[in-house]
């Protein structure tokens, strides 16, 4: 479990039992950093076997499509 997912175990379990508004809040918007700041998972192009960014895989010019190798 990585340090981002283990903060917002915890958080969520302190949004469940907060009793305080302001708690409350508190913890709503630590998971919705922590939400913000997981990075986009890689994608892989399914013809080339280049990876990266989901919007950069579907944008680039694929070395195959190209005749290029």
């Amino acid at each position: 479990m990585s340090a981002d997912e283990r903060i917002a175990q915890h958080a969520a379990a302190g949004l469940t039992r907060a009793v305080d508004p302001d708690a409350s809040r508190h913890f709503q918007a630590i998971l919705e950093l922590v939400d913000i700041e997981t990075p986009t998972p890689l994608m892989e192009c399914p013809v080339c076997g280049c990876a990266g960014l989901p919007e950069r895989i579907h944008a680039h010019e694929c070395t195959q499509n190209r005749g290029e190798e």
